[in-house]
């Protein structure tokens, strides 16, 4: 069983999800967009593949040429029934892939917020066992509307569509499940005045969040991804 991964940035942010992934003993191949790393022209050499976040946007094909590519490779893991994973720039991607709207430029959505599971997440096999009080960390400003056929998993206050299913084994999660908190610090040194501007008493409640959500969140991502490698 290998991985692909796909990372935007030349910087690692695959965090919790890579750890579970090391800890289940499966190998990755890990793709660097913004280094020109050539995308695959098929799912045929792994049994799943992830798709990261990043700061561009998923409609972005002047910046990031190798969109379409990707697009159409999630596209083609999703007819040979092999799993896929979005987070954030990822679920965008997907929710591009069958042909839902991605809009750009929304509400700032930052910090640990609570996501609620709908009916058919409580019953879904990779994501069902969120706790009724789970708070994951998120970080963005566009998102997405349901594919038709989606399966509606989870729900945000500020954002209706936090995940969703389409066919047995592609999810896409906008929350970043994966994160810790030296990625999140790391976010933050990269992106400069971004966030003091966008919500400026951050810095007074994030490291409390940090105390009462991370080590929930590690855990909710550790078992989501056990689950979702059981797919393959």
């Amino acid at each position: 069983m290998t991985i692909l991964v796909i990372e935007h940035h030349d910087s690692p942010s695959l965090g919790v999800v890579g750890e579970a992934i090391e800890a289940a003993g499966v190998p990755t191949k890990v793709l660097w967009g913004e280094d020109g790393d050539p995308m695959p022209d098929s799912s045929d050499d792994y049994d799943g593949m992830v798709v990261l976040g990043g700061a561009m946007n998923a409609l972005d094909d002047s910046k990031c040429p190798y969109f379409p590519q990707l697009v159409r490779l999630i596209q083609d893991f999703g007819v040979a029934d092999k799993p896929v994973l979005g987070i954030c720039l990822g679920s965008q991607l997907i929710a591009r892939a069958y042909d839902a709207p991605v809009h750009l430029e929304g509400p700032f959505e930052f910090g640990f917020c609570p996501i609620k599971l709908t009916e058919d997440g409580a019953s879904d096999p990779v994501v069902g066992h969120m706790k009724p009080d789970q708070g994951l960390f998120e970080w963005h400003t566009d998102h997405y509307a349901l594919p038709d056929d989606a399966v509606h998993l989870a729900s945000g206050t500020d954002y209706t569509y936090q995940c969703f299913r389409m066919g047995r084994a592609t999810y896409a999660m906008q929350f970043h499940f994966e994160v810790t908190r030296e990625i999140v610090d790391g976010w933050i040194e990269m992106t400069g005045d971004f966030c003091d501007q966008n919500v400026p008493d951050y810095r007074n409640w994030l490291p409390k969040q940090f105390e009462d959500h991370m080590d929930a969140s590690k855990e909710f991502c550790r078992s989501a991804i056990r689950n979702w490698l059981a797919l393959v």
